[in-house]
């Protein structure tokens, strides 16, 4: 059958905005997650036809939610699809833990953790978004009342599990993918749920889309156009708030008096920066909350908020976040001291550590270093509590029980029980304290230890 001159300049449009995508990316690699669907069929098609010309390594991985009946069958579907054109194909199969609440929301973040874990820094992760679910995704964060992040919607790349995610077709309507599929006679599986309305991007698919095509037709395309100059804005106004947020640190930890001092929006958009280290994105209520709570606040006051799994806290004009799960863990099984072998690497607590006779032997820039005046032949043991423990640091004339150290070099009531510090088994005394004193000077060292906080 002839094809169209119009289905050829789609087939060109598509390949082309594929190899744009592959050429930025600067990977051999490329981990297709598929579905089986309409959307992630028309892209191995086009992945599969640009191989040989691109030159790449292209692998195929399905997500098995088992939330389906045809759940088997669909990874069938697609493991047959890998084994015509004879690629490598990962199954992964992921259960929700509530399938009962936000079943999206949990399907969503499973599928990414189980692809993330399949990449390695060479290769790129495509998946198959499209503009209809850009618009759907803007519509969702507009009844959200998203600011520029949110509306920003769906990124074409971004950072991903150490290497980069690519959604190369979002400047295409699922209309034009249906085309392709029909002039290429791919065959593909359809999801039922998709017609379960009560999901709201369902109801936005079937009610909602449909009406705004039918008087606006290029609105996909116009919507993805109005994204991609959005990010732009987002990419900008990030390399502006890392600049601004520099003056409001103390220590890497945000400095809630010198925040307090700026004029809005700078105030509320840097605090939203700071938290996104987090994962933390709070909306406009929380975040006069915040202010209300950590900036307006008596100075003596002990505010405190939970969001989520992280407890916000304030100690000594710093703002804290403490992780509930990880402390919940840390309750259920108490730390046990850990013997430190000469030159070989321990992972402890939250920590790393290394002991060496050799001042310049750190792994990298990012570790610290401090003096010992105990040879590798001694024993030394890192442990935890026992804050009535005396220890004298090399630069004061006095020793002190390490709970008035805490106090003086101002370490939070919560983190001092699991403060590490370090015993010589032979005089049975503490001789540092990782972070922040060390019982000799570095012309009185016999031996080094080497340190870095994971969090």
């Amino acid at each position: 059958m002839p094809v169209s001159p119009e289905a050829n300049i789609l087939n060109q449009n598509l390949q082309q905005a594929v190899l744009t995508a592959l050429m930025a990316s600067n990977k051999p690699n490329v981990l297709l997650a598929l579905s089986g669907g309409l959307d992630s069929m028309v892209l191995l098609h086009l992945l599969a036809s640009l191989r040989q010309k691109a030159g790449f390594c292209l692998k195929i991985a399905h997500v098995h939610h088992g939330l389906q009946a045809q759940a088997d069958d669909w990874a069938a579907f697609c493991q047959a699809q890998a084994d015509a054109l004879q690629l490598d194909f990962q199954l992964c199969r992921v259960q929700l833990a509530d399938p009962a609440r936000n079943i999206e929301q949990q399907a969503r973040t499973l599928r990414y953790q189980a692809l993330a874990g399949l990449l390695t820094p060479d290769t790129v992760l495509m998946t198959a978004h499209h503009a209809d679910d850009q618009m759907e995704t803007v519509l969702l964060a507009l009844k959200r009342g998203s600011g520029l992040q949110g509306l920003t919607a769906i990124a074409a790349q971004k950072p991903f599990a150490g290497t980069q995610l690519l959604r190369p077709l979002l400047a295409f309507s699922r209309t034009e993918l249906e085309q392709y599929a029909k002039v290429q006679q791919l065959a593909f599986v359809t999801d039922p749920s998709n017609q379960d309305d009560s999901f709201d991007r369902n109801f936005l698919r079937q009610h909602v889309l449909p009406l705004l095509q039918q008087r606006f037709p290029t609105i996909s395309q116009t919507t993805a156009r109005s994204c991609q100059l959005l990010q732009q804005s987002l990419e900008y106004q990030q390399q502006q708030l890392a600049i601004g947020l520099t003056p409001v640190l103390r220590h890497d930890q945000l400095d809630l008096t010198r925040l307090a001092q700026l004029a809005n929006p700078a105030r509320d958009l840097l605090l939203r920066h700071f938290l996104n280290r987090y994962d933390l994105t709070p909306s406009a209520e929380q975040t006069r909350e915040f202010v209300q709570c950590f900036l307006l606040s008596e100075t003596d006051a002990q505010p405190q908020l939970q969001w989520g799994d992280w407890q916000l806290r304030r100690f000594d004009g710093l703002l804290y976040l403490l992780d509930l799960k990880a402390q919940q863990q840390a309750a259920e099984k108490p730390a046990e001291g850990a013997w430190l072998a000469p030159e070989r690497l321990l992972n402890w607590q939250h920590w790393q550590f290394l002991w060496h006779s050799d001042a310049t032997k750190a792994p990298d820039a990012t570790w610290s270093s401090m003096p010992l005046a105990v040879p590798l032949a001694e024993q030394i043991r890192l442990t935890t509590g026992q804050l009535n423990q005396r220890f004298k640091p090399a630069d004061s004339a006095h020793s002190k029980a390490l709970k008035d150290w805490c106090k003086q070099w101002k370490v939070p009531p919560w983190r001092r029980g699991s403060m590490p510090f370090i015993i010589a088994r032979q005089q049975n005394t503490v001789i540092a304290v990782p972070g922040f004193a060390s019982h000799c000077t570095a012309a009185q060292a016999q031996s080094w230890l080497h340190y870095k906080a994971d969090v």
